[in-house]
Order: C-alpha cells, then structure tokens, then sequence
C-alpha cells in the first residue's frame, strides 16, 4: 500500500552562449563589454614633418592609437620622408611606388605597398559633385600604375558612372585633402579591412593585367586586417588598357 513514489524529475543542463548571455545583461553591462570591445584599437605608425602628415596623424587618431616609432608599430604610413627601421613583420605604406619597391628589397619580410588612390579618391569627388550624392555614394573608382583614375567600373549612386560622364579616364585635380584622404584610407583599410569594397595600392606586379613583374603596380585589392588580395575578373577597355601599358613602362623605366 501507501502512496506511488514521487516521480523525479528529469534535470537538464542548457548551455548558454556568451552572446546569449550577454544579450540577457544589463544595457549596461552590454554597454561596457562592446566599449572595451570598441576600444581595442590598432596602432599605427604615422611618419612626416608636413602639414600633409599633421592631417594625416589627426585622420588616423580616429580610429587606431598614433604613434611615432616606426620600429614597434604593426602598421606604418609614411606620409613624407623615409621610414627608417620597421618591423620585419610590419605592413607599410609609402608615397610612391619606386619607394614601395626600394623597402620591399630592404625589408623583404615586410608586407609594402605603395599610396596610390589620390586620383582614384578626386574622381570619385568628382562624380559624386556631378551626381549630387555623398561621396560615399560612389564606389569601384580604380587607380591604376603609377596612379591614373579609371571609373568604367564605377558607381554613383548604384548607376553606373559613365552614365553622368562619357570618359573612362577622367583628369581630376589632385588635391592635399585628396592626398591625405588617399594615404589614411590605404592604411586603414590594411589595418581594419575593407568588408569586400576596392580600394587601390601600389603592389607587386604579378602579371595580371599585363603588368609584368618586377615592379610595383596599382591595382584594385580587397583588404581583411594585415593582408590584401587582388580583384580579378576585370576588363578594360583600349583606352585604359593603353594607359595602363604607358604607365608600366614608364614604371619599369624608373
């Protein structure tokens, strides 16, 4: 007789993920944990006596740590001047790609690349002034060889650029803001990535686009932190495709 025995009940263990659980914070709590998160930020070497380097450094301090060491620093523009000693392991921007090539055979272990999108950044201005968008509305302006703009890829606004212009190698004026907006966003996307947007720098020529090698060389990349990757699949029209022979010639000569 008596009563049934109590039936137990089954115990279960729920694993809870640490984005789970810091969803279920306090806002706070969360607040806290993405500002530290937030807070971790790259430092950068930035090198020049120039008012150039001064907005550059100013640009840069928005998002990484500024520094003047060029020996410590993961990452090193240099806006003017020569760069000195960096790390064997560092990525490095330079002006030029006749610099770029001189370091990369002084520091071969160094990651180098060379500053070449001002033109590609004052085209873009450019076709944005005309589309009346945000410059950030334009997209996949290219900078090519020693540094000529090239939109046939481009877009404004999602539309294609040689809709508002007819000419796929426009002559815009290279200004200083474009300069240091070219050398800050080399070295940021380099150091942060480019989430799968183009971006130009000077790298060595590999052969594509009938650049040769032994060079470097302008060319579109996609950057993730530390490393770039070419964007291939490109086609070019007689025109920039002559331009662009020009200009490897007339780097290979240099």
């Amino acid at each position: 007789g008596g009563p049934p025995p109590a039936r137990r009940r089954s115990e279960s263990c729920t694993v809870v993920s640490p984005r789970a659980m810091l969803s279920r914070a306090p806002r706070a709590m969360r607040g806290l944990a993405l500002g530290a998160r937030m807070m971790s930020k790259p430092s950068v070497a930035v090198l020049g006596s120039g008012p150039t380097a001064a907005a550059a450094k100013a640009a840069v301090g928005e998002w990484a740590t500024v520094t003047d060491s060029a020996n410590s620093a993961p990452y090193v523009l240099v806006v003017d001047g020569a760069p000195g000693s960096v790390k064997a392991d560092a990525v490095v921007a330079v002006p030029t790609c006749a610099d770029a090539a001189k370091l990369a055979a002084a520091v071969p272990t160094a990651k180098v690349v060379a500053v070449t999108a001002a033109p590609a950044v004052a085209a873009a201005a450019e076709l944005a002034s005309k589309a009346g968008v945000a410059t950030s509305e334009v997209a996949n302006v290219i900078s090519w060889g020693s540094g000529f703009a090239d939109i046939s890829h481009a877009t404004v606004g999602g539309k294609w650029a040689l809709t508002i212009t007819d000419s796929p190698l426009p002559s815009p004026a290279v200004t200083p803001e474009a300069e240091v907006e070219a050398a800050v966003s080399t070295i940021k996307a380099l150091a942060l990535g480019t989430d799968g947007a183009w971006v130009s720098m000077g790298v060595p020529a590999v052969g594509d686009f009938g650049t040769g090698t032994g060079v470097y060389y302008s060319v579109p990349v996609v950057c993730t932190p530390g490393d770039y990757k070419r964007v291939g699949g490109i086609t070019l029209s007689p025109p920039v495709a002559a331009a662009m022979e020009a200009s490897r010639a007339s780097l290979a000569g240099a």
